[in-house]
């Protein structure tokens, strides 16, 4: 669980750092691209452990969603709920269940002020279909959106 939770701090640490690595000799480097995912519990040895393949399998679902969820934020400033040139960042925690839906979608953190905008996000990750797992699967992500 301490690998879970360091590696959610590297996530969030990378994802504050706009996207940009910042390594030491002391963690694994993790993916640079916007949208940040952990790398699970290594230490698990149980042979039940998520292969490396539906990981990214995973982060690429989640990637998938970045236009969609990049839409609440847009549809928000068309309403004239948010005002223009507003931007942010929404990190989630997700927990994956065997049959590969969202057990538990939880912002984790937010610079995004207008709450529509976090629960219309919170939804379509909601809804993202995953692959079928073998055990659950916890990680986090990163979204950022931008309205013009």
């Amino acid at each position: 669980m301490m690998i879970v939770k360091r590696a959610l701090l590297v996530a969030v640490v990378v994802a504050g750092c706009g996207g940009k690595q910042k390594t030491d000799d002391t963690e694994p480097a993790g993916p640079s691209v916007l949208g940040q995912q952990d790398t699970g519990d290594s230490s698990d040895h149980s042979g039940n452990m998520i292969p490396a393949d539906k990981m990214d399998e995973v982060a690429q679902d989640l990637g998938r969603r970045r236009e969609i969820i990049s839409r609440c934020l847009a549809s928000a400033m068309e309403a004239r709920e948010v005002p223009r040139g507003t931007h942010g960042r929404i990190t989630f925690e997700i927990v994956i269940d065997t049959s590969g839906h969202a057990s538990s979608v939880k912002v984790d953190k937010t610079d995004i002020k207008d709450q529509s905008v976090v629960e219309c996000a919170t939804k379509h990750v909601q809804d993202t279909a995953f692959p079928q797992l073998p055990k659950q699967y916890e990680t986090s992500y990163t979204f950022a959106m931008e309205a013009n």
